[in-house]
């Protein structure tokens, strides 16, 4: 048995009626609070001997979180939702799905509201979903739902990094068939022994950590911030685990430098242009002063051998326009990316216009290298949002040079 008043006192809930409302309460706040997180499931590994028993079924799980702050990974937090829907008492029945491959993923299909919910806290998915629907619209993007030979195909909108695919199986599975597949994941080097890897979900944002890296996403941008060192202490507080269980499975794995070089700020815009032809637009002196249009003007222009060097004058009207800019703008074209370093009397900044493709469809990003780590981007949400909505004014005057192309492209086929 679970301790269910005190994993909804901890969850911020109180008792009620099973129905679609306290599903819902109950899934955003699950996500919110347990984190999904590989270092409970590192120790656990190194401290059990017997395979049997290496999986932390539901009564572990809560004490774990209520005591440590702990979360686990997808068959884990299934397992412990669905003792809490059961207590509560909703009906439920699990199920498996696919990321990377078949079986490797579980999920939970829930009656609420007189229809069936697939209730993926696993993964986890941005949110509930009509077991019959097709689109859900939520803060981290467009959520498309759609037919698969064994189930529902689930394909995730949003940033475009990590898994963007989910196949959910609909076909009934025994207990012993999921304790089955739990205890694989417990097989010498799986996926989630071989590294320490942690992940939030909130409202409007997913907070996560993996090789050296906090990165936080909302539906357009990423932030990207190597954390260079204390990382059990600084993980804790962003996590909410107990750093002792974080030291002790970094130990065990490992703790890997993250990547070299400053934060990064990533904003994305899909579009229907062909990714050559969206960097084409923008990789000549004559393409890149037509983005700059409105922005700036070109008060002088000089070839290099890596590229261009600008020198640019800020519209007059703008509030506190000051002297010359000038801007190193360098194409590399095997990446479809342009690469700008921009330098005034008393500044320096880093930054890149790239086209790229992922899962078949099409982007523009623009990024930005911060200056240090800036870390403060953690918890000023409205300070990350206005710079990430400064460089989608970029990519929306990128996409606008596309248009004629597109309608082009259009027109003939």
């Amino acid at each position: 048995m679970i301790p269910l008043d005190d994993v909804l006192e901890a969850l911020d809930l109180s008792r009620a009626e099973p129905g679609a409302g306290l599903l819902q309460a109950l899934f955003e706040r699950f996500n919110a609070c347990v984190p999904f997180e590989t270092a409970t499931k590192i120790v656990r590994d190194e401290e059990v001997s017997a395979h049997d028993d290496k999986p932390r079924r539901p009564e572990i799980f809560w004490a774990d979180h209520l005591a440590l702050g702990a979360g686990g990974t997808c068959f884990a937090r299934v397992a412990a939702f669905d003792a809490v829907l059961s207590a509560l008492g909703f009906s439920s029945r699990r199920i498996l799905g696919r990321v990377s491959r078949d079986f490797d993923h579980a999920a939970l299909v829930v009656e609420a509201g007189g229809k069936p919910w697939l209730c993926d806290v696993g993964f986890p998915l941005p949110a509930l979903l009509p077991l019959e629907g097709e689109e859900v619209e939520t803060p981290h993007g467009t959520v498309f739902l759609g037919p698969s030979p064994r189930g529902r195909r689930i394909e995730l909108g949003g940033v475009p990094e990590g898994p963007r695919e989910v196949e959910l199986f609909l076909a009934p599975v025994s207990d012993a068939e999921f304790q089955r597949l739990w205890r694989e994941t417990f097989r010498p080097q799986a996926k989630f022994l071989s590294a320490v890897a942690l992940r939030r979900q909130f409202d409007n944002r997913v907070v996560s950590f993996a090789a050296g890296c906090l990165r936080v996403d909302d539906r357009h941008s990423r932030l990207e911030i190597p954390l260079a060192s204390e990382r059990p202490a600084r993980l804790a507080e962003i996590f909410g685990l107990e750093a002792s269980l974080l030291g002790r499975a970094f130990a065990r794995v490992g703790d890997p430098p993250p990547r070299e070089g400053p934060a990064v700020l990533k904003a994305y815009l899909e579009i229907d242009a062909r990714t050559s032809d969206a960097f084409s637009a923008i990789a000549s002196p004559t393409g890149y002063r037509r983005l700059l249009e409105g922005v700036a003007a070109i008060v002088a222009q000089e070839e290099t051998p890596e590229g261009w060097v600008f020198r640019l004058s800020p519209p007059q009207a703008l509030p506190g326009a000051g002297g010359e800019i000038e801007e190193q703008v360098t194409p590399c074209a095997a990446e479809l990316r342009l690469d700008v370093e921009r330098r005034a009397e008393t500044s320096r900044s880093e930054s890149f216009f790239q086209a790229f493709e992922r899962g078949g469809k099409r982007y523009l990003l623009r990024g930005l290298r911060l200056s240090a780590s800036r870390e403060d981007l953690l918890r000023n949400d409205s300070l990350r949002g206005r710079l990430a909505g400064a460089l989608a004014v970029d990519l929306l005057a990128w996409a606008r040079m596309l248009e004629p192309r597109e309608e082009a492209a259009r027109g003939g086929t």
